[in-house]
Formats: structure tokens, sequence, C-alpha cells
């Protein structure tokens, strides 16, 4: 469930607590029943009533279907489907992995991956890494990439098509004083 999902579902979980608390409060005696009985009163011909219910609505199907994972969960890459059974891993996992292939590679620290699936058979990288002083660079980001792609190929079954490095920072020798 992604954070849009989760605000979703934390406003129309107080929405409900909300709900209870009234009803709770109306058997006890505490809100007269004719209260209610006057606001129902007033509901048939007021657009607002209807477009509040019809937003409750879409938003409780919404999150029936993202519970249900009709969705589909963009925090998880399906590595196989078959009759027995699938295969998954999470997206955070698989970056994860790629940020520690990364770091293997004498020069780099500091990664940051971010994977986005393109068909069922590969993905692509985009990594945000810092550099130590004194590497070759093109020589560094070579090796990276190919270390990636035949790692996640061996190992995941993935092909990654392209993987983007971005160096955000060089690290400096000189002390400060």
């Amino acid at each position: 469930m992604g954070i849009p999902d989760r605000i979703i579902l934390t406003l129309y979980t107080l929405l409900m607590a909300v709900f209870a608390v009234t009803m709770i409060m109306i058997t006890l005696g505490m809100i007269p029943p004719d209260f209610f009985m006057r606001v129902i009163t007033k509901l048939p011909g007021n657009w607002e009533f209807a477009a509040g219910g019809a937003v409750l609505f879409i938003i409780s199907v919404r999150l029936l279907l993202a519970g249900i994972g009709a969705l589909g969960d963009s925090n998880t890459l399906t590595l196989n489907d078959a009759e027995n059974g699938k295969t998954v891993v999470s997206k955070r996992a698989l970056e994860d992995y790629i940020a520690d292939i990364a770091q293997e590679v004498y020069g780099i620290y500091g990664v940051k991956v971010k994977v986005l699936m393109e068909d069922k058979t590969a993905i692509n990288a985009s990594i945000h890494a810092s550099l130590e002083p004194g590497v070759n660079v093109f020589e560094v980001t070579e090796e990276v990439k190919d270390n990636i792609k035949e790692t996640i190929k061996k190992v995941v079954g993935l092909e990654v098509r392209n993987v983007e490095l971005y160096f955000k920072k060089i690290k400096n020798n000189s002390k400060e004083k």
C-alpha cells in the first residue's frame, strides 16, 4: 500500500471512529435521537450529502481493491508466476541488493538506488552515489554497470536494461582545521 493509500486509510479510519463514537453517544442517551432525525429529514434534495456519500463510496472501493491487492503492488516485482506458485521480490530488497553490489566497487560510497520495472523480464536502475577522490569516473561507472547487470541476471533472473549513475559528491581529501 502506497503513501496516498495510507493517508486515505488514516482519514477514513478517523471518520469511522467519529461515526462509532457518535453511535455510542446516541445509544447512551448523550445525544438525543431526534437530532439525527431532523438531519435525516433534510437529506432529500441536498446534493452535498449525495456528493459526500459518493466520495465515501469511491474511497471504500479504492481501499477494498488496495487491500485485496487487485490494484497491483508497486512495491513488489513478480519474478515468476506459474501454476505451482509465484515468486515475488520487494523493490526495496532489490534496491538494497543493487546498492550493495555498487558499493563493492572501489571508490563508490553513499549509494541510493531506485528500481523501475520495465516489463516482466527487465528493470531499470537509477543510482545516486558519491565518489572517492582519485578514481577514474568512467572506469568505475562501467565496472558498476557490468557488476549490476551480471549479478542481477544471475541471482534474480531479470535483465537490467539501463543503469543510470548520478554522482552527487566527490570526497575531498583535505583536512579541515
